[in-house]
């Protein structure tokens, strides 16, 4: 595969088109931003582009999802449905009514992820970009910040 084919795939600043790390786990990546939008990364930005509020925001909603993962919570990206049935069981819905409204209104799953067969208990609270799953036996969760199905329209958060 030549060098122009491989690098069509990499994400490119919003605002100057500089490209971003391959590995975007690496120290080069931690201060690029993304902007998600009900479950879609919209726009990557490089950290010279970012204004003040954008990298603060993000500092914010990377500070609110350690806290959870801390607290014993799953980090799952939206879009998701969380239910404690399965495929065969009736079950509650404990998270995603608003993803299964625009597929009801829309036809369409938009590659939609779901957790199923969660057990009684299990608390979803809405987070940045998804959601935070908290089993029965995680007693540490942090109380949710946000209204649980915000839309997940919750700004920037770090790639």
């Amino acid at each position: 595969m030549g060098k122009k084919k491989r690098e069509q795939g990499r994400l490119r600043c919003g605002r100057c088109k500089l490209k971003a790390p391959r590995d975007l786990g690496s120290k080069a990546a931690e201060s690029w931003n993304g902007k998600w939008i009900k479950g879609e990364l919209t726009l990557v930005l490089c950290p010279d582009c970012q204004t003040p509020e954008e990298f603060t925001e993000a500092e914010v909603n990377a500070a609110e999802l350690r806290v959870g993962a801390e607290g014993g919570g799953l980090f799952v990206a939206d879009p998701v449905i969380c239910t404690t049935g399965g495929s065969v069981s009736e079950g509650d819905i404990l998270y995603g009514h608003d993803h299964l409204s625009r597929i009801v209104l829309t036809g369409r799953d938009a590659s939609i992820q779901l957790a199923r067969n969660l057990p009684d208990g299990t608390r979803c609270v809405a987070t940045v970009g998804g959601v935070m799953i908290y089993l029965p036996s995680q007693t540490l969760s942090p109380m949710p910040r946000r209204p649980i199905d915000d839309g997940g329209e919750n700004g920037p958060t770090r790639t």
